[in-house]
């Protein structure tokens, strides 16, 4: 890293900037996404009382062409992590792990279906795979190997326990609004990390605030009981190693930095690796699109799907991009537009070559990147060999399918089973709360991956 820095290190969340704008929420707000239909009560509840009651089944990309050196095998796999089923399916075939490809995360505690590919000639090994917990569901071949972000999208199915139990009548018109305008796009709470300190942390190392960034990562914090942390905060570096659980190699690789280096803290912030400061960096930048969302929905409640003048739009299923003109009525074809589901505004991923907006949509991302102490040139200008240089992101999205009914399962019990589809890179938890009620979803969710509810890993 070198020595540049953002302009200013304040971070005020709200408050009259340089553009004029004053604004009317704050960061933290991102969190809390309001409910598109008060008029209707939520159902209340619980999801994954037992890991069955949640399944997730991939949406490929692309067809298999039938031949070639790569063998794709889609497996369903139960209770357990991507990466446990690529390393499993790394031993049975005897690659690195590094040389299977898979599309995107799944949940942990769940029932999921996904597809990886596996660099070898011969599938004589495929009967090797399947255990209690990994069914093979196909076997076919291709030309190249699977990488993040090839998937279309995910289909789900949630059972939805303890709700309110005259609910489905209400369940089925927000779902029916919900086909017709589509969902605000914001990222989940499981986008920033088990502890939710990813944006944090992302933002620190922005700043090079790097002893914040150490505290975020070591130092005890409220609501995290764990023995190293107090170790460290006494400055008992050799304790704080001791005491730290298995598998934690980041933390590991830091704290044997400050024990040769005691009073280089930026020495051992560089032993995050270069994918996890990316994740951290990816997790401030996510903050702030929430934050932008949430600013115009607060201004206009249909401001995540009517783009407003002077937004950049981007074609439904498409990544052309394009300026809303400020003229009323080229203004008012694109408003129908989106009503027609055929454009939807977008929101900043923050970096130095994002195209912005114009009009109170450029006002409004820039009052929040001036209330932030940044500007688009400095951000993450001084990281190196991080591809984080910004983009935009659609406001909207759309749900394929949406259906619900009740259910009765073989041993009696009952729920409230939701059936929908989502494109890469959104989350369900997003529908959970227009259903459920903010946060009630949270309940009962186990951590499993940190990348939980997330249609891909993006």
């Amino acid at each position: 890293m070198s020595e540049s820095t953002p302009h200013s290190s304040d971070e005020d969340s709200s408050g009259e900037t340089s553009s004029g704008l004053i604004l009317n929420t704050t960061k933290d707000q991102g969190y809390k996404p309001p409910r598109l239909f008060n008029e209707i009560l939520p159902t209340g509840g619980v999801i994954r009382r037992r890991w069955e009651d949640f399944r997730v089944e991939e949406i490929p990309l692309y067809t298999p062409c039938g031949s070639g050196e790569h063998l794709y095998i889609t497996i369903e796999k139960r209770n357990r992590t991507t990466l446990q089923a690529r390393n499993h399916l790394a031993r049975v075939f005897e690659v690195s792990p590094d040389d299977v490809g898979f599309a995107g995360f799944k949940d942990k505690r769940a029932i999921t279906t996904q597809t990886f590919s596996l660099p070898v000639l011969s599938d004589s090994k495929v009967k090797d795979v399947e255990e209690h917990w990994i069914e093979v569901k196909e076997v076919q071949r291709h030309k190249n190997k699977i990488r993040t972000g090839h998937l279309e999208g995910n289909r789900f199915e949630i059972l939805i326990r303890e709700t309110r139990e005259d609910c489905l009548e209400d369940v089925t018109k927000i779902l029916s609004k919900i086909a017709l305008h589509g969902l605000p796009n914001f990222y989940g709470p499981q986008r920033f990390g088990i502890h939710g300190d990813g944006a944090k942390v992302g933002s620190a190392l922005l700043r090079r605030k790097i002893d914040k960034a150490l505290d975020l990562l070591l130092a005890p914090r409220e609501g995290i009981v764990e023995e190293y942390r107090d170790a460290y905060a006494a400055g008992d570096i050799q304790q704080a190693l001791q005491l730290l659980p298995p598998g934690r190699n980041t933390e590991l690789a830091m704290l044997k930095s400050l024990r040769s280096h005691p009073d280089n803290m930026r020495a051992a912030a560089r032993r995050i690796p270069r994918p996890l400061r990316k994740m951290y960096y990816s997790a401030y930048q996510s903050e702030l699109f929430n934050w932008v969302l949430i600013e115009r929905m607060d201004r206009s409640p249909d401001a995540y799907h009517s783009p407003w003048a002077g937004d950049i739009c981007q074609l439904e299923g498409r990544r052309s991009r394009f300026h809303v003109e400020l003229d009323p009525v080229a203004h008012q074809i694109e408003v129908e537009r989106a009503a027609a589901g055929e454009v939807s505004p977008t929101g900043p991923i923050f970096g130095r070559k994002m195209k912005p907006p114009l009009g109170l949509a450029g006002d409004v991302e820039m009052a929040i990147l001036e209330a932030e102490g940044l500007r688009a040139e400095s951000w993450l200008s001084h990281v190196r060999g991080l591809d984080l240089d910004g983009s935009r992101r659609p406001l909207r999205v759309s749900v394929g399918d949406p259906e619900a009914s009740w259910h009765k399962g073989e041993e009696g019990e009952e729920g409230l089973m939701i059936k929908f589809s989502l494109p890469a890179g959104s989350f369900a938890t997003t529908l959970l709360d227009q259903i459920m009620g903010p946060e009630v979803s949270r309940v009962e969710v186990d951590s499993g991956d940190s990348r939980e509810l997330e249609s891909q890993d993006s």
